[in-house]
């Protein structure tokens, strides 16, 4: 497939100081081309902000066609975004590039988005990054739609806008800001224009949709009724913050990905078995949180942890069976930790042997447990040494099977190898 063009739509710079405060958002910057410059979207931003009781100054860079891949190649903007630590920094991609075919969006989108909040969070780790959600052209991208079938329609090119969005969301641990999903049910609810006549760039009620929902987005207020509201209507702006207010809270875990959560979950894998007793392991983080660090350790003589390593993974550490390894992740939240025991078992002939044909007829059927002492611990390991259910035996000599994937499964009672499971 060709690869599909842009049309490059330009307008003036905008550079907007306003008036800073002591509050927790006091300095955004905003990072796009025109649908950012046309009506001085950021200054918009701030006077509804300061409508509502937020006062904060706002930058903006936002030369006319301008893509995330030249955004991070340009010097002027680098040296921007390192002057100053911004609370928060608004990201506007090129208004087509979004909804183009998957492979390009990966080629020529995705990485410089990365790219962008990387440099964000190397001046300051926990600034507020939104992408800022753009919307279908009105009557479809009809330059491009004889390549690419899905643009032919607002629809179709505003549905793409939207999963591309909340996917730069999810992989950079950031938030949308869903003007788009607002600009598309106010088009399918009311008579309000939200264009300019070229049928791409925002009116003016266009630009006060896009800037209620940035300032939701970032502040999570409510709109009072002493928003500014520029030249608007009441009536148009009524409807128009009813909609970005019902879009943002109904959907907010679609907008939010900066999640708070200190993510320490992990899992192991063997790499390779030297002998009866050791073998190298890889770590790794589960999630993978990059304003997190990552520490390592595994437990030794006197029950004293040890650093490994730090990073989100371990590769090819060397280890021996009933080891127990230990993953500290502090984030903007706070700190937190968790162990997991590591269990190697020996390559060797194990006469007990129980075989389930079938995973759902078995989960929940009980097994019988040969030579089983009254009391104890059971744990269930995996091939990989990972453990998959433990729980105490108690008085009965009955197993429960939980809900597993297929293949072999070793029994351990009170620490010693009973049998093997095998799960067909």
């Amino acid at each position: 497939m060709r690869k599909i063009i842009f049309i490059y739509l330009f307008s003036f710079i905008t550079i907007q100081i306003g008036f800073a405060q002591n509050v927790k958002i006091k300095s955004v910057l905003f990072v796009g081309n025109s649908y950012t410059g046309v009506n001085d979207l950021p200054n918009w931003v701030r006077l509804v902000g300061a409508s509502q009781g937020d006062t904060f100054d706002v930058t903006s860079f936002a030369p006319g066609g301008r893509t995330f891949q030249g955004h991070s190649q340009d010097p002027q903007l680098i040296m921007l975004i390192q002057q100053r630590n911004y609370d928060a920094v608004i990201l506007q991609e090129q208004s087509q590039l979004p909804s183009f075919p998957t492979d390009q969006v990966e080629t020529d989108c995705y990485p410089f988005a990365k790219s962008l909040v990387d440099s964000i969070r190397a001046n300051n780790p926990f600034a507020k990054i939104v992408f800022y959600m753009t919307w279908g052209r009105k009557d479809g991208d009809a330059q491009n739609c004889p390549n690419w079938p899905p643009v032919c329609t607002f629809k179709g090119m505003n549905q793409l806008l939207h999963d591309r969005y909340i996917q730069m969301a999810k992989d950079n641990y950031t938030w949308v800001a869903p003007v788009g999903a607002a600009w598309r049910d106010i088009r399918d609810t009311t008579n309000i224009n939200l264009y300019q006549t070229d049928g791409s760039h925002p009116s003016f009620e266009g630009t006060h949709l896009a800037a209620l929902t940035i300032y939701q987005t970032l502040f999570q207020k409510k709109i009072n009724d002493n928003c500014f509201v520029g030249s608007l209507t009441q009536t148009n702006h009524k409807q128009i913050k009813n909609t970005t207010t019902s879009i943002f809270n109904d959907s907010i875990s679609n907008w939010n990905h900066d999640t708070c959560k200190v993510p320490m979950q992990f899992e192991y894998n063997m790499v390779k078995n030297l002998s009866g007793d050791s073998c190298f392991l890889t770590l790794n983080a589960v999630h993978k949180d990059p304003r997190a660090d990552y520490h390592w350790f595994v437990k030794g003589a006197g029950n004293k942890y040890s650093k490994i390593g730090s990073g989100f993974s371990i590769d090819s550490f060397k280890t021996s069976k009933n080891s127990h390894f230990y993953l500290k992740v502090k984030n903007a939240c706070g700190t937190d930790s968790s162990m997991q025991k590591f269990v190697f078992v020996s390559v060797q002939s194990i006469k007990n042997t129980v075989k389930l044909k079938c995973i759902e007829t078995n989960i929940g059927k009980e097994i019988s447990i040969p030579n089983k002492s009254k009391t104890g611990s059971i744990e269930l390991i995996d091939l990989q040494g990972r453990i998959v259910d433990t729980k105490s035996s108690g008085n009965t000599n009955l197993y429960t099977i939980p809900k597993v994937k297929s293949g072999m499964y070793y029994l351990f009672l009170n620490n010693t190898l009973a049998f093997k499971l095998l799960v067909e």
